[in-house]
């Protein structure tokens, strides 16, 4: 039988295995669908000839910045805590990945006064918004209804 023994310090270190688990199961079942298709098409399985990892023109700020701040964010964790580390990089993550020319209009908008009317600061406060709201409710979920430590 299956027993998973619990101390609430320690309890953010059981999600990392399961969910390794669940990724390895996914590669195996990516592997055989890539082999079974190689087969029916008779293709190796391994073509590298003409193979390019990116595409052209790919967006280099958006995979080195998102490396940087995933880098970032663990050690900002225990530096200053869960909570205020996730709103501060789901805001730059989103901020990111939308576009980082936003940050221009903040200066525009209390320049002119029009806030809301302004689509690049507004854009900044939904992405703030959705920081401080999805951090607090998986804050409060995981760390008071379920009691799972957070790091």
């Amino acid at each position: 039988m299956l027993r998973v023994t619990y101390r609430p310090s320690t309890s953010h270190w059981l999600f990392p295995p399961i969910i390794m688990g669940i990724l390895g199961i996914l590669i195996v079942i990516m592997l055989i669908q890539r082999a079974v298709r190689c087969a029916k098409e008779k293709k190796p399985f391994f073509n590298l000839k003409g193979y390019r990892f990116f595409i052209e023109n790919w967006d280099k700020t958006r995979l080195f910045g998102t490396l940087v701040l995933m880098i970032l964010y663990f050690p900002a964790m225990e530096l200053i805590g869960f909570l205020p580390a996730s709103i501060i990089f789901i805001f730059l993550f989103n901020v990111l990945f939308v576009g980082l020319h936003q940050f221009k209009s903040i200066p525009v908008a209390f320049k002119t006064k029009q806030f809301w009317s302004n689509p690049d600061f507004r854009s900044l406060i939904i992405s703030l918004a959705i920081a401080v709201i999805s951090s607090t409710l998986i804050w409060f979920l995981f760390g008071k209804v379920f009691k799972i430590t957070l790091p």
